[in-house]
């Protein structure tokens, strides 16, 4: 199982969770965050908002997951954002105490 994470921008966000939907998959979680990349000059107490989003999957789906959040998301601009994949070692269901299956929702 894997982990994506997909730094994205704000306004993306019903854009993407289609996208990843049409994919397969439906369990996501969204953080609203604030954050700069490392652009030279360097920001000082500038901060962007931007939107987390985070879904496991099956590890057949990563690349289909992946293009269909830089189709989507893709401006040609250094602010579009970015994805992190890894590595899910373990996962449990608090009330169900199931583990490690993606019938898990998030």
């Amino acid at each position: 199982m894997k982990r994506i994470e997909a730094n994205i921008q704000t306004e993306k966000l019903r854009d993407v969770m289609k996208a990843i939907r049409e994919v397969g998959v439906g369990g996501i979680t969204v953080h609203e965050c604030k954050g700069q990349g490392c652009q030279e000059p360097p920001l000082v107490g500038d901060f962007f908002s931007r939107t987390l989003v985070t879904t496991i999957v099956d590890d057949n789906q990563v690349d289909d997951i992946m293009n269909a959040i830089t189709n989507t998301c893709c401006t040609n601009s250094k602010a579009d954002g970015k994805i992190y994949v890894s590595d899910v070692v373990k996962m449990m269901d608090i009330c169900t105490k199931e583990k490690e299956t993606l019938d898990i929702s998030i």
